[in-house]
Formats: C-alpha cells, structure tokens, sequence
C-alpha cells in the first residue's frame, strides 16, 4: 500500500540514550525517538504500545496479533501493505520491517542499553561523537548502498526488508527474516497460466490500492518502458480517471516520446519537464537539496536523483494535487541477472558470490578491494546459508535474485520514495505488494528468468486497450542478434571491454536525462575520462555523497567549519 500521511501533531517522545526508564512503577525500555509525525500510536495494555507508519489497515492485524500473544513470522507473512511498527513495553522492544523495508528502522546496542529510531542520524552522533564505518564505507562506493544490517554509522543497525527483531531481557536482541523470495513447486510456466497467475494477484493487489485511493489524484513516472505503462493501463482498463503521467529528460527523446504518444493512446494526461543544466545544477546546489540528501540517504542509501528535479517542478508549478499519490512501477519482475549461469551444469556456492560482488560492486574502476572485504563475503555467505543455497537452478535464481530484491532493490530503487516523501506526497507500490510478490514465486524458473514473457504480457494489455502496437525504449536499435554477433568478434580480439567502456562514456557525455549534469567534482573532460577507465555516474554521486562534496551546504560526514 501507500504512505498515510494523516494530520497529526508531532508526538512527544522521551530520549534518554538508551537507557530504562521508570513507567507508571514498572522497568521499561527507554522510547523510540521516531522524527515523523505520521506514527499512530495504539495503548496494548497500561505498559505496552504499538506506533505503527504507513498502511492505516496493518494497525487492526498488527494489534490482533498483540492481543494473541505476540508478533510472529507467521502473523507478518498474511500482512499486505507497506508499513513499519514498534511494539515498546517493559519486557520486550519489537521492530518490524515490511518486505520491502517501506520505511527504514535503525537501532544500536551498546553500555547505554538499546536506542531506537527511524532516522540513523538521531543515532550516529555528530561532529566529535560521530564515527563512520570503514567497511561500510568502502561498500557504499562501489555500490551505492550498505549490505545487510550494516549502515554508515559504526554501531547503528538497521532493521532488513522482510524481518523483524526482538530485544528482550539483558538487552538480548534477535532478527528474525519472515518474508524472503522463494520458488514453490508449482513451476506454472505456460503462457495462460501465467498470465493467469500474475493477472491475479495485480488485480488484488491494484483493487486494494483503488480502493484506499478513493478518486484521489495518481501520478505515474511513465517511461518509455514496461512497467510504468501496465500501471498506466491497469488505471485505463478499470476506469480511474483522476490519472496524471509524467516524463521527464534533456529534450524529445525517443523515451519521451514513447511515453507521450503512450498517454495519448489511454487518453490520459501527460506532463513533460525538460532538464536544463543550468537549472539542474543552480537547484542542486542549493539548502534545500542538502536537506534532500540527509533525509533520503535512510542511513545506507545513495539518494535516488532521478525524478527529484522532475517532481520538485511539478510541485512548483501546482501540476499534480497536493494529496496526489505518487505510483511509480517499481516491481518484482527484473531481478535476475547473470542469466547464463541457469543453464550450467552446476554452480557452486563460491561462482554465486562472486556473481553477487561482480553485479553489484562495479560503480569505481576496480572493485577489487571491496570485494576482498571480510564482512561483505561472510555476509554473502550467510545469506547462502539463509537461503539454503543447494546448487540447483532454483536455488541459483533465488539467491541471485532475492540479494537483488533485499539489497539493492529496496535500499536503491525503491528507497526513491524518499523523493516523493520528500516533496509532501503519497507513494505506493501495488506491484511489490504481498500478492504480487508470491505470484512471482510460483512461476517457472523459464519465466522469471528474464523479462520476456513479462514484455509480451504487457504489449498485449497495451494493445487490447489501445488497438495500437508500440515497442518500448531501448538503448539501442540494433537487433539483438547483431549485437551479440559485434560482441563475438569483439570478445575474441580483447576488445570488448574497451569498446562498451567507450560507448558508455559517450552516452554520459550527453545523458538523456542529465545524469552528468548532478556530478559536481568532475569536469566534463574527468568525468569521461573516470567512466572510460570503468567508472559510473553514480559511482561518482557515491564518492562526492560520502566527501560532502555533492552539494556545498550538506555536511553529514564533516564537521562545519
């Protein structure tokens, strides 16, 4: 589901680092410090209380589940929507996480007892009590993000997608992951049965959303490509008019005017902001956006730019409703990589780490250091362990692909809703919701391996809406069958590397949506230098982000001279 944001006033919450503090008579852990004055907070009994963020509906099962005797993997597992929750008492301290870690929670544990909270810096310290985390660090420059429990912040923890931990007597704490993406036995793998399945469970999961909607405004980032556009026809389909698109870029790309002539065929309306260097670079640079940066890092992300200037204008110009909902159409399909290793004869437990560390570690030039990391390749390791990685292909798409969902997808991708929320909106994901999520499970490693199926599905919505057949954006218009060819022959000189680090620079030189435009270290001349050598932009936003160099009025890591 969505955000909530209701018309509360802030709450008061006590701070006393961490320690116990005295109840009504009874020992208590001390409370949360929790920022947001979007908490609802529910009395459990005289000495125990439930704060709960997001989907207004998780409340009554969340309290349900108290009344029954406590939160359980099994009660979290039945829980649609997106949420986070807090269960504080004189006993026991919970924090839950919803499968996608919708609203991030932070903790540290140490002489002081436990602290809480939902923003890591309320928990760091600042300028001589702050200390960074090495390791985390060195992670974030190559990927962008922070795996794990681990954050930027030596000691502060946070809460996983999918997980919820307990902290009990002696300050004992506990994770416990209820939610991960498994693969059923079904292996539903013939195209009416797909459809059917997935079908199903967007129908649940998009119904539910209407639903709570009521008529408000929706706004969709619509792209050239797939899945903004099932959500753009799901809306057509059922009849929801209160729909606004939106696309955005440095002129009328061929993206653009995919997603133009998309909206035109549902007949709905469409709004195009046009990035500028100019005014890109004077509004990054500028207070506002630094409060952007502390707040969207959620303690381990990099901040998702891509869409911020697109909706900063649109609040601007009063374009879209104050209580619009933001519908992104991020989802579950799409988080395989490295396709190829599902036709081995077998792989072992070492090839799929090192496939982890080579996907996702490969912002800088050379990733050899960060991959060497102790705490990283233990950290992989016990996830395989988590998993019960047994070598099969099931098992070689689960593990690649639920690292991809737990990290970089919720700590990347979808921690881009910090943007919206940023801004004062609404957001919600139907498509990574609880139903949709399962059903992905139980189609046949044939289907989720890559987005083919997923393409003809949606062309085909598209086309029974429309009558109209359009192909979505690519990167290039070349035929998959000659690329691979080029690649060939290129592979067998040794010059492959070179020539893909060649074109990546050039398309960065002149980037349709100015992703070189929030790079503020590097001058033109170094910044294709820094990608022809293997680098990327975000590696780069990555470097300056942590160097408090990204925008000048933002200090997060340096103190303010």
């Amino acid at each position: 589901m969505s955000v909530t944001f209701y018309a509360y006033d802030t709450l008061a919450f006590r701070v006393r680092g961490g320690e116990r503090v005295r109840e009504n008579g009874h020992m208590s852990f001390a409370a949360p410090v929790l920022t947001r004055s979007q908490w609802r907070v529910h009395t459990i009994t005289e000495t125990r209380s439930l704060w709960v963020f997001g989907d207004p509906r998780c409340d009554e099962e969340l309290r349900r589940a108290l009344d029954d005797g406590g939160i359980t993997g099994d009660v979290l597992r039945g829980i649609p929507g997106h949420y986070a929750a807090v269960v504080h008492g004189p006993q026991e301290l919970v924090l839950v996480a919803d499968p996608l870690r919708s609203f991030p929670l932070f903790y540290t544990v140490g002489d002081g007892g436990v602290r809480v909270s939902d923003d890591a810096l309320e928990l760091a310290g600042t300028g001589a009590d702050y200390v960074g985390d090495a390791d985390s660090r060195l992670e974030f420059l190559h990927a962008g993000y922070v795996a794990g429990r681990n954050t930027l912040y030596a000691g502060v923890r946070q809460v996983q997608a999918g997980e919820f931990v307990t902290v009990g007597a002696g300050n004992a704490v506990a994770a416990h992951v209820y939610r991960r993406l498994e693969y059923t036995d079904s292996a539903i793998r013939d195209q009416d049965g797909v459809d059917a399945v997935f079908s199903a469970a967007l129908e649940t999961t998009m119904s539910r959303f209407l639903e709570y909607a009521d008529g408000r405004q929706l706004v969709v980032p619509l792209s050239g490509g797939l899945d903004s556009r099932l959500l753009s026809v799901y809306l057509r389909e059922v009849g929801y008019e209160n729909v606004v698109n939106f696309t955005y870029g440095t002129g009328r790309t061929r993206e653009v005017l995919i997603s133009e002539a998309v909206a035109a065929a549902l007949g709905q309306r469409w709004h195009f902001c046009e990035y500028r260097e100019d005014s890109i670079r004077r509004a990054w640079d500028s207070p506002e956006t630094a409060e952007f940066i502390r707040y969207a890092h959620a303690g381990a992300s990099l901040p998702h730019v891509q869409d911020w200037y697109a909706v900063r204008w649109l609040r601007q110009e009063g374009l879209v409703d104050d209580d619009a909902i933001f519908l992104p159409g991020h989802t579950i399909v799409g988080n395989m990589h490295d396709e190829p290793v599902l036709d081995e004869d077998s792989t072992s437990r070492e090839r799929i780490r090192d496939l982890i560390l080579g996907y996702h570690y490969a912002l800088q030039p050379n990733n050899r250091e960060v991959t060497s990391i102790v705490r990283l390749r233990a950290a992989i390791d016990s996830f395989l362990d988590e998993v019960g990685y047994d070598g099969s292909v099931t098992a070689r798409l689960a593990a690649l692909e639920y690292w991809n969902v737990r990290e970089r997808q919720t700590k990347y991708i979808n921690n881009s809703m910090r943007n919206y929320e940023f801004f004062g909106y609404e957001w919600a994901l139907p498509m990574l919701d609880r139903e949709v999520y399962l059903a992905w499970g139980e189609l046949h490693p044939d289907i989720t391996r890559n987005r083919d199926w997923y393409r003809g599905y949606v062309n085909r919505r598209y086309a029974a809406v429309t009558g109209e057949e359009l192909g979505t954006f690519a990167a290039s218009t070349v035929s998959a069958g000659k690329r691979q060819a080029v690649k060939s022959v290129l592979r067998r000189i040794g010059l492959l590397g070179a020539a893909e680090r060649t074109i990546t620079a050039r398309t960065v030189q002149n980037h349709p949506m100015g992703f070189n435009w929030f790079v503020t270290g590097k001058s033109p001349a170094e910044l294709y230098r820094y990608v022809l050598r293997g680098g990327t932009p975000l590696g780069e936003y990555a470097d300056e982000f942590l160097m408090d160099t990204w925008n000048s009025h933002c200090r997060l890591f340096t103190p303010v001279r």
